[in-house]
């Protein structure tokens, strides 16, 4: 059994490559020709964007710190 805090960390990165993936096909579709370094540049700012929006979609609720009770 997994922990909250790990399935919170799971969805996360399941939905960040995900959008990247869409990311990547919606630059594809925009007909974007790039060369050499260009792939690299392009590939960085669809996993930033990817992993930015991802923090958008999966928010994480404050953790309350545990109260030690007597």
């Amino acid at each position: 059994m997994l922990t909250l805090k790990m399935r919170r960390d799971w969805h996360y990165y399941a939905v960040a490559i995900g959008l990247i993936f869409i990311l990547n096909g919606v630059v594809g579709l925009m007909g974007l020709e790039t060369q050499g370094w260009q792939n690299y540049a392009v590939g960085l700012v669809t996993w930033v964007i990817g992993f930015w929006l991802a923090g958008f979609i999966i928010r994480r609720p404050r953790e309350e710190p545990e109260t030690a009770e007597p």
